[in-house]
């Protein structure tokens, strides 16, 4: 079964430049982590890592660190099981997150799959680059090889979205809330699989006596400054909320040097900065102080603003692009109440993973995926949203002779 050409038309190859849709759809699968696919990987981290203007960009320099060979030796099934590739993956990327179409389709090389990305539309330097360098990376390997990932843009319409998920034997689909609802209305065959990866907020907490002791907190307020405002803070893992953990004295004085150091960070990371993020920051200001009591953190401009609410219940994304809201709790049962299922990442300063095991436990939210040290909330890894991807994107062929 091929795809009709008036559908084929209105599909644009923006990775690798000789590439078609014909020979991705007759091209072989492979072996779970080969060693033709593990050399596809290591090429996309060359060409990163080759580059000046990607080296100059943290996320991409995550995505060479994590593509690198004692990295991946790491995600290789050891559980002595036979496992086989799906077929075709059929991925839809998300736009807010440059980066994010590449680790889902690297992971899916490595898994042996054939793979057929749909990138966002909205141009970025980042994503231009990214195809460039990918573009680069692909020229240097065997047709056989590069066939087994194609990279397109095509407008959201179902027509095109029902002729691809027609082929997939597993569909991926990051994206916003609405963006799962009309992937969704394109059938997949009865065979095949579905990962869907939605809306997402997260947050951060802090123990407020922890970071009074802390000898390093102005590289802590810079590790949380770049996971915040890395993609505008757009990034499902960016925190919008803080959530400090302690006596009222303890945290008044831990945030009086918190914000200020963050501030600073911000300003130092150079990251670009429009007006519109300043209106909107001034609109979810007045916003918080028309539903409740709440108090306005003084900063230098627009960069950073910060509103304490005690009466935070539900984590939103009221602005980005460096907005925060914050509230003290007594301990970590505090939040069980608060969390909500589109909750995912917490990033974490100076509580002991036995706190948090004890606080999952106890409460089993229905959120919060992963907890991480500050600096690793953008950190992409094989189990993401509670998935393990690796194991998704594969399948399990039981020997029992």
């Amino acid at each position: 079964m091929s795809i009709a050409p008036e559908i084929a038309r209105q599909i644009s190859i923006m990775a690798p430049a000789s590439g078609s849709l014909a020979a991705t759809l007759a091209a072989p699968r492979a072996a779970p982590f080969a060693p033709e696919r593990l050399a596809l990987v290591d090429a996309v981290r060359k060409a990163i890592l080759a580059d000046p203007q990607a080296r100059s960009r943290p996320e991409m320099v995550a995505l060479a660190f994590w593509a690198r060979a004692a990295s991946l030796a790491q995600l290789a099934p050891k559980d002595g099981l036979t496992r086989a590739p799906r077929g075709l993956a059929l991925h839809i990327a998300p736009g807010n997150v440059d980066t994010m179409f590449l680790y889902s389709a690297l992971l899916s090389v490595l898994a042996g799959n054939v793979n057929i990305v749909r990138v966002s539309g909205r141009e970025s330097d980042a994503l231009t680059l990214l195809l460039r360098l990918l573009n680069e990376a692909l020229a240097t390997l065997p047709e056989d090889v590069r066939a087994c990932l194609l990279i397109v843009r095509y407008p959201a319409e179902k027509p095109i979205n029902d002729a691809l998920s027609a082929h997939a034997d597993v569909r991926v689909i990051w994206g916003g809330d609405d963006t799962v609802r009309e992937v969704r209305l394109s059938p997949l065959p009865p065979h095949a699989s579905e990962l869907t990866f939605p809306s997402k907020v997260s947050a951060a907490v802090i123990d407020a006596a922890a970071w009074g002791s802390a000898p390093d907190r102005q590289e802590q307020a810079r590790r949380f400054a770049l996971d915040a405002i890395t993609f505008g803070q757009q990034a499902c893992s960016s925190p919008l909320a803080l959530f400090w953990r302690g006596d009222a004295a303890s945290v008044t004085a831990a945030q009086a040097t918190f914000w200020p150091l963050v501030e600073s960070a911000i300003a130092a990371a150079g990251e670009p900065f429009a007006a519109r993020a300043a209106v909107d920051k001034l609109v979810a200001e007045q916003m918080l102080a028309a539903a409740g009591p709440v108090h306005h953190r003084d900063t230098s401009d627009y960069r950073l603003r910060v509103t304490e609410t005690p009466d935070l219940a539900r984590l939103t994304r009221h602005a980005s692009d460096g907005f925060f809201v914050e509230r003290r709790i007594d301990a970590l049962a505090d939040l069980a109440p608060m969390v909500q299922r589109d909750w995912q990442t917490i990033a974490s300063l100076g509580v002991s993973g036995d706190d948090w095991r004890a606080m999952l436990a106890a409460s089993r939210p229905h959120g919060i995926d992963r907890i991480v040290p500050f600096g690793q909330a953008l950190a992409f890894g094989h189990v993401w949203d509670g998935v393990n991807l690796l194991t998704a994107l594969t399948r399990i062929v039981s020997v029992e002779v």
